[in-house]
């Protein structure tokens, strides 16, 4: 009875014109929207270099892996528009679930902080840490589109997440894998 209930109320909105989305489905107005914003954080600061970073975890995304947080790009680009890389990559891969997703990949945290991670206990992202990621993976990506200057990286990417995280001048595991998680 209630297969037959849920087929007809599908059946019903379909007819009226509103889409049956699913848990991890996003509404197709909202991916139309998104995609405008691309290079976009929150606060309305455009960038070419968010925007070949976001559009270089997009194509990875689809090509190899689904989840987000081990692809640096992926996580880089998260810095520059978190809320809308996350619309994006699951309205282009139905796969890619924010509920879901696992914790930040501790390599690409490694890859951050330094060899020091490795030690007991780790250590946090300091300012410095996050402009050499943010650039060498620019870098990586083969990127020709840089930020303005290093204080705009830290303006308009690097303050938001200290200040959400309230960790002091620097930023441990846990609290940038909550942020990735939770912002």
């Amino acid at each position: 009875m209630f297969k037959a209930s849920f087929v007809l109320l599908a059946s019903a909105a379909t007819v009226l014109g509103a889409a049956v989305v699913g848990r991890d489905q996003i509404a197709s107005q909202t991916c139309i929207q998104a995609e405008k914003y691309v290079g976009i954080n929150d606060n309305n600061y455009y960038s070419l270099a968010c925007y070949s970073l976001e559009s270089d975890c997009l194509k990875t995304l689809n090509a190899t892996s689904t989840d987000l947080w081990s692809v640096a790009s992926c996580v880089a680009g998260a810095t520059c528009a978190h809320s809308n890389l996350l619309t994006l990559a699951q309205c282009e891969n139905s796969a890619v679930s924010k509920a879901d997703a696992p914790h930040l990949n501790y390599d690409i945290y490694a890859s951050i902080v330094g060899d020091c991670a490795w030690d007991e206990g780790g250590c946090p992202i300091t300012q410095q840490n996050y402009i050499d990621f943010f650039y060498g993976t620019l870098s990586a990506i083969g990127s020709a589109n840089w930020p303005s200057s290093a204080d705009d990286v830290v303006t308009y990417y690097w303050d938001p997440i200290n200040a959400w995280t309230a960790t002091g001048e620097t930023i441990p595991y846990t609290n940038f894998d909550d942020w990735l998680h939770y912002a």
